[in-house]
């Protein structure tokens, strides 16, 4: 079920680091606030990562059939998707807000304690979606905990493929 539920995520994460690479819509690539977030924090990931959430969960509702469990059916894919979309999105901003009041700069590693800050990096989004997921009513505590560790795990495995396909400037 946990790995199920990461699919609407991994694929409109990745699908959105291709945006950004190919510079699509670059007339939304306007900091949502430059001094608080930095330059990374844009209206177009705002805008586009729920829009692309929505297809993963199109992708992950098709998915179901193979692993014989229907927590997407249940649910409007529109609406689901736009809420994982926000909820990835949304609880990245604290973090940035956080980095940037230390003088980390925006896509840097912190200095001091650089596996905390990357640890943060790569759970904030994810517990996020675990909060959109509980508010669904999909899930429980035992799953809940098991997708916030799968799912960083998977985001930061993503993170390389995605650094070392040149999509990403860094790898975490």
């Amino acid at each position: 079920m946990a790995l199920l539920l990461t699919i609407p995520l991994v694929l409109a994460g990745a699908l959105h680091m291709v945006v950004v690479k190919l510079d699509a819509l670059s007339y939304l690539k306007k900091p949502i606030h430059q001094s608080w977030f930095g330059m990374n924090k844009t209206w177009r990931g705002i805008i586009v990562m729920p829009l692309l959430t929505i297809l993963g969960v199109l992708v992950a509702l098709w998915c179901e059939r193979f692993f014989e469990i229907t927590p997407f059916s249940e649910h409007s894919s529109l609406w689901l998707g736009l809420s994982l979309g926000i909820g990835y999105v949304i609880p990245e901003l604290p973090n940035s807000f956080m980095k940037r009041k230390l003088g980390i700069k925006p896509g840097e590693l912190s200095d001091r304690s650089p596996w905390l800050f990357t640890l943060i990096d790569q759970s904030d989004s994810v517990i996020g979606c675990v909060v959109i997921y509980a508010l669904f009513g999909i899930g429980d505590l035992r799953l809940w905990i098991a997708l916030i560790v799968l799912g960083t795990v998977v985001h930061l495995m993503i993170n390389i493929i995605l650094w070392m396909a040149g999509l990403r400037k860094h790898p975490m």
